[in-house]
């Protein structure tokens, strides 16, 4: 095979985990083949290693790894070039043997007209293999929106906990009803506007998503209104409810609208008059009129549910939500729950979402440990990795145990899934509180997590069987192989 020049981009809806780990997956693997390899990372720390126009020029394929899509102005980069199109979760699964099938998956994008923002469904594409042209789904819409989310709670989360901490060390709160305000009750007030936006913030990026940019304001817009009880006249906003609905058929109403030719003298005037008034006057009127209340109510409903929900309920609940984070370490399963566990923070509901920062971390640090502790069970690979999966695993995201679950499957996911799951009863019995994403097992320390005591008692716990369940797994399964070849023989 000759030396290859190709660029690559990565991302994915958190822009956390598994955005770096298969840019240097791609990097590493590509040095090993002697292949040019340059890769443009869309994180949350945003775009890094931006692609030059000279290296795409040169480039002899492209590999576009996503997870929530690309913009419009990101797919015009390549048109003309040989593209493979796939997504980030499947990358890290293949990037053993991608390189060896390029030209076979490769499809050429052709030019793409991008006067009208159009979307990538008007994008021609001529394929030179069986490969489809990946397409977002509903959830990646979505977790774009989490993930734009996410720095505002973030950082209310942090500045609430700061709040709290100051108040604990004996330093005054007052309001200004009070006679002055006090710092920290600044601290805390600014910190909850994180959580006040971040609803509006996560419907306008999902409508972003699927419409590109003439979708972001109507949806931020119209979902702000509709989390205001206030304005909407009800008991309770639309919540996490409202930022689904409204920034997915927003964002398809302005993709509608964006799909038809307008004359010239038009087109200037659609993104930044037309579409913005038309989307607003009609989705206001939706909104105020009909969907609004009814969706308000829905949300009513649930969080009254889930604040008085009687243990014989609340136990199972817990259990399947820590056993789907666990199952599938960052896939749609994985997303599902910890979408639902997030999206209760900004009704200010914590319980639900300490599950996911216990459970998270539990199956990297315990495949790491047990790789550390029985060493003749797991590849020499899988043992040089055992490190780095505890640390990552315990400070950020739950990727780092896919590739030991990706090795041996049934032991590892089997215990994965039954760990968590009873971690996720044990998070809810302690009445474990997380305010926002932190930083894992560093998340009491910065306040984030309460109580502290609680957390390291569960995490440790969880850890403790999942490593155990592994162990036991993982000595099964090769008793099952060990027979199975002695009948073959």
């Amino acid at each position: 095979m000759k030396n290859l020049k190709i660029v690559a981009i990565t991302n994915c809806p958190a822009g956390i985990a598994h955005t770096y780990m298969v840019a240097e997956a791609f990097e590493k693997k590509a040095r090993e083949l002697g292949h040019e390899i340059h890769v443009e990372t869309q994180g949350a720390s945003g775009v890094e290693n931006r692609l030059t126009d000279q290296q795409i020029a040169e480039a002899d394929y492209v590999i576009l790894a996503v997870g929530k899509g690309l913009s419009d102005s990101d797919k015009a980069r390549f048109a003309g070039k040989k593209v493979i199109d796939m997504k980030v979760s499947d990358a890290l699964k293949e990037v053993k043997t991608i390189f060896d099938h390029l030209e076979e998956r490769a499809v050429v994008y052709d030019s793409v007209d991008n006067s009208n923002n159009n979307s990538n469904t008007n994008n021609t594409k001529i394929k030179l293999g069986s490969q489809k042209a990946a397409r977002g789904s509903i959830m990646s819409h979505l977790m774009a929106g989490i993930s734009a989310a996410l720095p505002f709670v973030i950082g209310g989360g942090v500045l609430v906990a700061l709040a709290n901490v100051l108040m604990r060390l004996g330093m005054p709160y007052t309001s200004f009803e009070d006679g002055g305000a006090s710092f920290a009750w600044i601290m805390e007030q600014i910190g909850y506007l994180g959580f006040t936006f971040m609803i509006p913030v996560m419907g306008g990026y999902i409508a972003y998503s699927i419409a590109d940019k003439p979708g972001l304001a109507p949806a931020f817009i119209i979902t702000y209104f509709a989390n205001n009880k206030d304005m909407l006249g009800t008991e309770s906003g639309c919540g996490f409810l409202g930022a689904i609905f409204f920034g997915l058929t927003i964002g398809y109403f302005v993709k509608w609208i964006k799909s038809y030719n307008y004359p010239q003298t038009v087109k200037s005037l659609m993104n930044l008059v037309i579409i913005p008034f038309v989307t607003i006057f009609i989705f206001g009127a939706f909104t105020f009129y009909l969907v609004g209340p009814f969706l308000a109510g829905l949300m009513g409903g649930m969080l009254e549910f889930l604040n008085s929900v009687p243990p014989q309920y609340k136990y199972p609940l817990a259990f399947l939500i820590g056993a789907m984070l666990a199952f599938d370490m960052g896939g749609p399963i994985n997303k599902i729950a910890w979408f639902f566990c997030f999206s209760l923070v900004a009704e200010k509901i914590f319980t639900w979402y300490a599950i996911v920062g216990v459970v998270a971390s539990v199956p990297p640090v315990a495949a790491g440990i047990a790789a550390l502790l029985r060493p003749k069970m797991f590849s020499e690979e899988e043992h040089d990795m055992a490190l780095s999966a505890i640390i990552v695993g315990g400070t950020v995201a739950t990727e780092p145990a896919i590739p030991f679950a990706m090795a041996d499957p049934i032991p590892m996911i089997s215990a994965n899934t039954i760990a968590g799951g009873i971690t996720g009863v044990l998070t809810i019995m302690l009445g474990i509180e997380r305010m926002a994403p932190g930083l894992g097992v560093f998340d009491p320390l910065l306040g984030l997590m309460t109580p502290g005591w609680a957390f390291y008692l569960a995490f440790a716990f969880g850890v403790a069987l999942n490593v155990i369940l592994i162990l036991v797994f993982k000595q099964m399964m090769m008793k099952h192989r060990a027979k199975k070849a002695a009948l073959a023989k």
